[in-house]
């Protein structure tokens, strides 16, 4: 089911809530704002986007610093929103990132300010960040071999990426987390090594099931394809198609491993994984955290399994594209245009009307999450932010 893109009324109104206005299509549900701050990445993962890149959204149409403040305030004076999530694209690429990161630590009422990055970046910026205010970062990090990273993100270095690893934990960061999608054919032989960095470093590694985004199609009826090909870099002609920016790499279900899967590769080499307090693990994101049972591991495991189990029911977040679009959800459309009320002229300040209009298009949109997500979602990875 494709939801609708609505306009948003340039003030809110008063309605009667409807009957299913309970869980996670209330507001009092969203604990978490995701925000895109940008669409550009330094990197061309072969699941997110065809190797030549995408077409940027042109610079106009992306929020400003101060309209991204506006929506944290909103979000917070109103809703009580107060954990905030910055995204891509590569957030680390948006110039002056560092100062975003001040400017939103500086609000009243944010409680916990995380980034989501590929780590390039991260080996210089891992120091300002933390002393601008960030808690906590999360690297996405698909291979620790260096020849198989480059060729899944076909531009990245897994040496520069590991080094903003450390420095990050030498900055200070607490709960660290790397962030890996399980794919088959690609990286379905590393989910023991990555379980091992939880052993030998205050860290949490998230396997991700792989989620079909965009073109990235994941339950096509085709002939398995590996992502990657042993004596080729980049894929095949014929696996690029017409989407704005996922590339259509259609992948058929052979990409797809269930959580179970992924847990058994894991614990054949490191034995049982022991459950872990959802509550002791920073955030509150769907991720399902364990331990290693053996070697004293100094950090942690956790599994989000999106396609296996989905966590609809339980959802608990909104997101915010770069270019000011309310998302109810990274699979479903859904979306309602928070630009007309940043930007229109009727709600010039006072900022209590634009702060009330901006809440009023994140309750309306988040009435429109569905109740399960469909298999494959609408929208490139790299204009969602995840």
């Amino acid at each position: 089911m494709q939801l609708p893109v609505l306009p948003t009324s340039p003030l809110p109104q008063v309605s009667t809530p409807p009957a299913f206005d309970t869980g996670p299509r209330s507001i009092a549900a969203v604990q978490v704002l995701r925000i895109s701050v940008t669409d550009r990445c330094n990197f061309r993962c072969v699941y997110c986007m065809p190797e030549e890149g995408v077409r940027w959204l042109p610079k106009d149409d992306i929020l400003t610093f101060e309209e991204i403040a506006d929506v944290v305030r909103a979000a917070i004076d109103i809703h009580g929103i107060r954990r905030f999530k910055l995204t891509g694209g590569e957030p680390t690429v948006r110039h002056g990132i560092v100062d975003l990161v001040g400017k939103l630590g500086r609000i009243p009422g944010v409680q916990d300010l995380s980034l989501t990055t590929n780590g390039f970046c991260l080996g210089d910026l891992a120091e300002p960040l933390k002393q601008a205010g960030l808690d906590r970062v999360t690297i996405s990090m698909d291979s620790l071999n260096p020849d198989k990273f480059r060729r899944i993100t076909r531009t990245g270095d897994l040496s520069t990426v590991m080094r903003g690893l450390r420095r990050a934990i030498d900055a200070g960061f607490e709960n660290v987390k790397i962030n890996c999608v399980a794919m088959r054919g690609t990286n379905d032989d590393e989910f023991a090594d990555f379980a091992q960095l939880s052993v030998d470093l205050p860290i949490t590694v998230r396997f991700i099931e792989y989620m079909p985004l965009g073109d990235a199609a994941l339950m096509h009826n085709t002939a398995p394809k590996p992502i990657l090909s042993e004596t080729k870099s980049r894929i095949a002609d014929d696996e690029t198609g017409p989407a704005g920016g996922c590339g259509a790499q259609d992948r058929g279900a052979d990409a797809f491993i269930p959580e179970p899967e992924i847990r058994a590769a894991i614990e054949a080499r490191h034995g049982d994984l022991v459950p872990i307090n959802r509550t002791a693990e920073a955030g509150v994101g769907p991720a399902i955290p364990y331990r290693i049972g053996k070697d004293n591991p100094k950090g942690k495991l956790g599994f989000i399994s999106a396609m296996s189990a989905p966590f609809c029911s339980t959802c608990n977040r909104l997101r915010l594209t770069a270019n000011g679009i309310l998302r109810s959800c990274l699979f479903e459309g859904g979306e309602v245009d928070l630009k007309p009320v940043i930007r229109g002229p009727q709600l010039a300040p006072p900022i209590g009307d634009r702060a009330a209009a901006i809440a009023h298009a994140m309750t309306e949109c988040v009435r429109l999450k569905p109740e399960v997500h469909s298999r494959r979602g609408n929208e490139q990875m790299s204009r969602i932010g995840g």
